[in-house]
């Protein structure tokens, strides 16, 4: 019996043994294979890693440049009218003057609002060395009337003095007509508020909206509309920043170039997709189904259609549906529809440039619309500071 028992401990002995043996072959394997691994792998990880982190870096230097650009194409001055922070609410302590005073604004443009306070809405905006008479004063605000208007101004943009305005950049000739062009960023002054008074171009009409910006490669314009009185003199309406095409204005207009047109166009029906503001032009509502087509080769180019009616007819159109188009109005723009020569031309709301249209603020397209009227024989002209002279 003991003897079985001592064969059979062999047994087991031998059996634990070579377990052991082939456990420490196994373990020798695998810290060989690990070594060979990070040795060999390495570099290789490393380099993915480095490859990775250069790409990365890569695209966040072009994300960056690229919100750099639209933010630079984006970015506009707009009137002033702020406060220092804690003057900003509504100052109801307001006092009346025995007298009017006269003061003048002595910044480029000023909002001039429905109330002592930056919460109330903008009326309209005047422009610089604009004599305006205060009646009544806040701390921070100043109750103004000009041109049978009344609003209110912040204080701090008034003077007792009238500040110079530069001289109006002279009409280009034949001899500096290829400068101007050649050097579209030269300083150039905006219109004064007699811009129109030196108009040529403009002898039948009596309602003028006026586009101007500084230079050709511009998106940023200053938008001012003027009235003709009984005398034939012009006097300004409103003065209000926008904006026209991304690459700015152009003679040369071409589908999709992102450039508004130069020139004197007549004014279209007006639109809208939450009902008529109360303009007096013709009106019309956009549907899910309006479009407007923008196909060259296309027999229905440059016109307002039918999605429903007209499909097939047309490989491009415009949905008329699109945010900005809440309200706006076509300018008359290509009219004979010769193709690429561009299309859907409107004026509409906007906070930035636009591919072709000229835009400004929701309460500005709005004040627009409820001024115009077609029995006044309305224009519109867009020019640089330049080109003015040409009109």
């Amino acid at each position: 019996m003991l003897k079985k028992i001592s064969k059979k401990s062999k047994v087991i002995a031998s059996i634990i043994s070579v377990l052991l043996i082939f456990s420490l072959l196994i373990g020798i394997g695998l810290a060989k294979g690990h070594s060979e691994r990070d040795t060999g792998s390495a570099p290789n990880k490393t380099a993915t890693a480095s490859f990775e982190k250069a790409k990365d870096n890569q695209k966040a230097k072009e994300t960056s440049k690229e919100e750099a650009e639209q933010a630079t194409e984006e970015s506009v001055t707009e009137p002033a009218d702020e406060v220092p922070q804690a003057e900003t609410n509504t100052d109801s302590t307001t006092t009346k003057l025995s007298e009017p005073v006269t003061k003048y604004v002595n910044i480029s443009s000023l909002n001039v609002r429905n109330g002592a306070g930056t919460e109330f809405p903008v009326l309209t905006v005047v422009t610089l060395a604009q004599e305006l008479t205060v009646t009544e004063t806040s701390e921070a605000w100043s109750k103004v009337t000009f041109n049978n208007q009344t609003g209110w101004v912040s204080s701090k943009y008034l003077s007792d003095t009238k500040p110079e305005v530069a001289a109006s950049t002279p009409p280009p000739t034949a001899s500096n007509q290829k400068v101007a062009a050649a050097s579209p960023s030269q300083p150039a002054t905006q219109p004064t508020n007699n811009a129109a008074d030196g108009l040529k171009t403009v002898g039948s009409n009596s309602q003028l909206i006026l586009v101007t910006t500084n230079g050709y490669n511009t998106s940023n314009a200053t938008i001012q509309t003027f009235e003709r009185d009984s005398n034939g003199k012009w006097n300004l309406v409103l003065n209000m920043n926008g904006y026209v095409g991304k690459y700015g204005l152009t003679r040369d207009m071409s589908e999709g170039g992102k450039k508004a047109p130069i020139g004197k166009f007549s004014i279209g029906t007006a639109f809208g997709q939450v009902g008529n503001p109360g303009t007096r032009l013709p009106w019309r509502n956009i549907t899910a189904d309006d479009v407007w087509v923008d196909d060259p080769n296309s027999s229905l180019y440059n016109t307002w259609q039918s999605r429903s009616a007209t499909q097939g007819q047309w490989n491009s159109a415009e949905n008329m549906t699109h945010p900005l188009y809440k309200y706006g109005f076509v300018i008359n723009y290509n009219t004979e529809r010769i193709p690429n020569k561009g299309s859907a031309i409107f004026f509409h709301i906007g906070t930035s440039y636009t591919l072709g249209c000229t835009a400004t603020s929701e309460s500005n397209v709005i004040s627009i619309l409820k001024w115009l009227d077609p029995s006044k024989n309305l224009v519109i002209i867009q020019t640089p500071i330049q080109e003015l002279g040409s009109f």
